[in-house]
């Protein structure tokens, strides 16, 4: 009864909430070869277990353009930068956002308006703006770690969350944001983040537990900050912050149900990527001691000529600690399905020379976790090596258009990327300054799912030089 149930509730929300269905067409079309699975459901039981294997293996078999089918609905992968040009450029009108808007509802409610948000993004991670956020960051970071003991064990997962969930509310949410964020709502935050598997995106409303605990978070998060919002105004003497600013646009760009369902997208983002950011990070770092030891050797450098002084411009020294970073969002980005939906036929042509035609009616979709793992455009692609990004080789193969996929790309390109990477570089080098660090459990696979425990062992240094 229940495999029904959901088999009739997805074909349900397919039909008449996606308005999606099978394009046929008396054209002599060269289609995508379709991925073999069982009838009816596809490839689902497989999605949900390990989405990752899945597209590998349908890639080694088909190559960089292939089909799955579920439900009567075709989605077609297009791995690899030869394949995923149209994906990341191609108009809305060609390809819409409509299975991103559907999980968007899903995740914010109905108030977030996406373009608008993207605008506010970045109006406030401008350069004026990013360096004013560096001390604040900081300040954050030295009083969270500074609650450690002399030596110890904690979880990473947990540890990143809370700490960047505060970090972002100081930077960009205001005093009483900050202020509010107890044990609560990292929680309530935990259990909407739960209810973003790979299915998700593509079937945003099946009816399993975890969307059903994600749409439980979302009301009681929402709920907060409307009274948040309210507050502010009904208080005499307003805030002096950007979310102050929002709240008295108001009237002519975003009203307060907006603001809300915006400081709920923030915080989320915060924590399903850059929060697991921070944890592959720091796993890699921890299980390659040969690169710890250069990142911290880099700290020195830097302790020697600046003393314990960390600003905007001396983030941009740390070199060494980027190159980890980013490798660590190569090897394990925090997206493995990106979709769109297509309005329009267009073809793509694989690298050996191969032209497929994608119907309109079709979700298509890429994969940042296999893209990252092609050989010819990474050499040794499963190997963690920050140093791959030094050589003129690899700089040009990493900087092909499409090829390093974590912040998106073309007009879809993450605004938040570089506030990310300053509050990981200020993250990282403080602990590393201030804390021997060792791995306490084994390290995370491919599978972890952001929630498992990623222990560590650490005790308190003086940096010297």
């Amino acid at each position: 009864m229940t495999a029904l149930f959901l088999i009739s509730a997805t074909f349900f929300l397919i039909k008449n909430n996606l308005n999606l269905g099978i394009y046929y067409s008396s054209m002599n079309q060269n289609l995508p070869p379709v991925v073999k699975s069982w009838p009816l459901v596809g490839p689902l039981y497989m999605l949900l277990k390990d989405p990752v294997n899945l597209i590998k293996k349908s890639y080694e078999k088909h190559g960089s353009v292939f089909t799955m089918k579920m439900f009567g609905q075709s989605a077609t992968f297009l791995i690899g930068p030869e394949v995923s040009k149209h994906f990341y450029t191609a108009p809305e009108s060609e390809l819409g956002k409509e299975m991103y808007k559907l999980l968007i509802v899903a995740l914010f409610g109905p108030n977030l308006n996406t373009e608008a948000a993207i605008q506010l993004v970045l109006k406030g991670t401008r350069p004026k703006m990013l360096k004013c956020y560096v001390p604040q960051i900081l300040t954050e970071a030295q009083d969270y770690f500074s609650k450690w003991q002399d030596c110890g064990t904690v979880d990473l997962v947990h540890e990143f969350e809370r700490l960047i969930t505060l970090a972002i509310a100081r930077c960009l949410l205001g005093r009483d944001v900050r202020e509010i964020l107890n044990e609560r709502i990292p929680a309530l935050l935990r259990d909407l983040s739960g209810g973003i598997l790979p299915i998700s995106v593509l079937f945003p409303y099946l009816p399993i537990p975890a969307h059903n605990r994600r749409d439980k978070a979302r009301d009681n998060l929402l709920h907060i900050f409307s009274n948040i919002m309210n507050s502010r105004k009904n208080s005499p003497q307003p805030e002096e912050d950007f979310l102050q600013t929002l709240l008295e646009d108001g009237d002519d760009h975003i009203n307060s149900e907006q603001i809300s369902a915006f400081i709920l997208g923030v915080l989320f983002v915060g924590k399903h990527t850059t929060a697991s950011t921070a944890v592959w990070t720091g796993a890699y770092l921890l299980q390659h001691k040969t690169y710890f030891s250069k990142v911290f050797e880099e700290q020195k450098e830097l302790f020697g000529r600046h003393g314990l002084k960390i600003d905007f411009d001396i983030l941009r020294e740390m070199d060494v600690l980027y190159r980890c970073i980013k490798e660590a969002t190569r090897m394990a980005p925090t997206t493995i399905v990106k979709p769109r939906y297509c309005h329009k036929n267009f073809t793509v042509t694989t690298k050996e020379g191969k032209e497929y035609t994608i119907p309109k009616g079709h979700i298509v979709a890429t994969s940042p976790a296999m893209g990252h793992r092609l050989n010819h455009i990474f050499k040794n692609p499963d190997k963690y090596d920050p140093d791959r990004y030094l050589s003129a080789e690899g700089k040009e193969m990493a900087s092909q258009p499409f090829s390093y996929i974590t912040f998106g790309a073309g007009t879809h390109a993450c605004p938040g990327e570089t506030f990310a990477y300053i509050m990981l570089k200020i993250i990282w080098s403080y602990l590393i300054r201030n804390f021997e660090l060792n791995l306490a459990s084994p390290f995370p696979d491919c599978e972890w799912n952001g929630t498992d425990k990623i222990l560590v062992h650490y005790k308190r240094r003086q940096l010297s030089i």
